[in-house]
């Protein structure tokens, strides 16, 4: 029962005005500290993976993981497809069973961004299913895919992209990037009110990770409805382990060495949930 559609937990964050946390996995690990911290909190999140996240683990694999934590977790989880750039991830991730897809046609033109967004929605039978797009370009470091931040989303390009797909949510470039910031970002939140009004949409802000959580906040006051988690996380499991290595440097029983990584990556989790205002959003119970 917990493994919902994203159009249920996306309907509560509009209802309510707080932000789903979304949180990128790539292994048990990642998952386990995301799901952990929402149940410590009360709070409805999304595990999502990316196509270079799949390709590494494998599809049906990472699937299986995120679906299996998702049927046991004591809140609502959606399960969804993050950047996704080759229509096949996306038919191969709906026979899976995701409850969510994101089509990133952000380096294509406007026209070209809606006609691959369209494609995808067509794949799309189930109404409890969300469809996220992205417009303008993100920059910072995604998988192995490296892009230059562009200028800021255009209001008209949104409205025009909004008014010709009608997708569920909107991924806006707003002042962040993906990864690990040099300096420390600066959202633009006049625009994410701007375009909120003018589309009507719940937008998605990636790039969460490293970002000042007063920022994240103020950012969903403004629109945002769902914002991304990935990057900070997976380092925090990886100084988890190697904390634990150092002070244990004989230790061989990974369940030890892992849970270190795992309990290190759910605060970080944890501190994500808060900025967002999802505790206690658990309408489960």
């Amino acid at each position: 029962m917990p493994l919902v559609g994203g159009k249920i937990l996306l309907k509560d964050a509009i209802k309510k005005q707080y932000a789903i946390p979304a949180f990128g996995i790539v292994n048990l690990e990642g998952a386990k500290a995301a799901i952990e911290a929402a149940e410590e909190l009360n709070a409805p999140i999304i595990l999502q993976t990316t196509e270079g996240g799949i390709n590494y683990a494998g599809h049906e694999e990472l699937a299986a993981i995120a679906i299996a934590c998702a049927k046991k977790a004591k809140v609502p989880v959606a399960i969804h497809l993050d950047h996704g750039r080759d229509i096949k991830y996306h038919k191969k991730s709906l026979e899976l069973g995701y409850t969510s897809l994101m089509i990133d046609g952000s380096v294509l033109s406007l026209n070209e961004n809606i006609k691959i967004t369209n494609q995808v929605k067509k794949l799309i039978k189930n109404d409890n299913i969300t469809l996220e797009a992205e417009l303008g370009i993100i920059g910072g470091k995604e998988d192995d895919i490296e892009e230059e931040a562009d200028n800021f989303t255009k209001v008209e390009d949104a409205v025009k992209f909004i008014d010709n797909t009608d997708i569920d949510m909107l991924a806006i470039a707003c002042g962040t990037s993906h990864g690990f910031y040099h300096k420390e970002p600066k959202i633009n939140f006049a625009l994410i009110k701007e375009i909120t009004t003018k589309t009507k949409k719940p937008l998605v802000l990636h790039g969460g990770t490293d970002v000042p959580l007063e920022q994240i906040t103020k950012a969903v006051e403004a629109g945002i409805r769902k914002a991304n988690f990935d990057s900070e996380l997976k380092k925090a499991i990886i100084c988890g382990i190697l904390e634990y290595m150092y002070q244990n440097p004989d230790a061989f029983d990974l369940r030890k060495i892992f849970r270190k990584g795992i309990d290190q990556a759910k605060e970080v989790a944890k501190s994500k949930i808060k900025a967002v205002g999802a505790v206690n959003k658990n309408w489960l119970k």
